[in-house]
């Protein structure tokens, strides 16, 4: 394994109910923050992974620091954890090698689809989308989520696709931010709610990084948050 990937490592933030820290009548649940240790502090590995996500040779080394990682992580763990996965990652067969090793631990992990659009695959790069990958993993038991919803190639388009597939819709402020004010922002998630019900009645609704506790307390108590409002990102050890 390439030393570039020794210090990897995850953090962890709570996605919650609106009232507390902790899901209401669900099991505790948290999303997987990639991290690499840089002396006395953490930082998010962008240039590793990408070049990871690019090169399938430098992917294989990649997935096997993953493995060691949930492997340990989600034997010692009763919680629920999510897990990013870059479309591209859905054309490489070690992908599925992880989560075929990881099957029996599938209850207490999710798979959270980014919106990146996949570097390298064959067909047009403004339509095709790995909807065959995705349906493979739902069929290893793995309950999986649209990240990033309406940004990159995680659209309208793809909530429909892919709505049997799914069990959550993720939607940042940060996609948002500076570009729409406090209150467009509330009207415009409320409706965007409505239209994933309307879809797909089932699926859950999680607002990310909206910080401002005037904006939290006008949304809706049924939605699911993960802010540093609510839990600040800590080392999983």
């Amino acid at each position: 394994m390439s030393k570039k990937y020794n210090n990897f490592c995850f953090f962890k933030q709570k996605i919650v109910k609106k009232k507390g820290t902790q899901m209401l009548d669900q099991q505790e649940e948290f999303e997987l923050l990639l991290r690499d240790k840089k002396e006395d502090y953490h930082i998010f590995p962008g240039d590793q992974l990408y070049e990871a996500i690019v090169n399938q040779v430098e992917h294989i080394k990649y997935i096997h620091k993953l493995e060691g990682l949930l492997d340990e992580i989600l034997a010692e763990t009763h919680v629920t954890y999510s897990l990013n996965v870059d479309p591209q990652e859905l054309y490489y067969d070690e992908t599925f090698e992880l989560f075929k090793h990881l099957k029996k631990y599938n209850k207490n992990l999710k798979i959270e689809l980014t919106e990146h659009l996949p570097y390298k695959r064959d067909g047009d790069y403004v339509t095709e989308f790995p909807l065959e990958q995705v349906i493979k993993l739902f069929e290893l038991g793995y309950e999986i989520v649209l990240d990033d919803f309406l940004s990159g190639i995680n659209g309208i388009d793809k909530l429909v696709i892919l709505s049997p597939f799914i069990s959550r819709i993720k939607i940042s402020k940060l996609t948002f931010n500076k570009k729409i004010s406090d209150v467009m922002f509330s009207s415009f998630v409320n409706e965007i709610s409505k239209l994933v019900q309307e879809v797909n009645p089932n699926l859950s609704f999680v607002i990310e990084a909206e910080e401002k506790k005037e904006i939290i307390e006008n949304l809706s108590d049924d939605w699911f948050y993960q802010t540093y409002f609510f839990d600040k990102p800590s080392i999983l050890r």
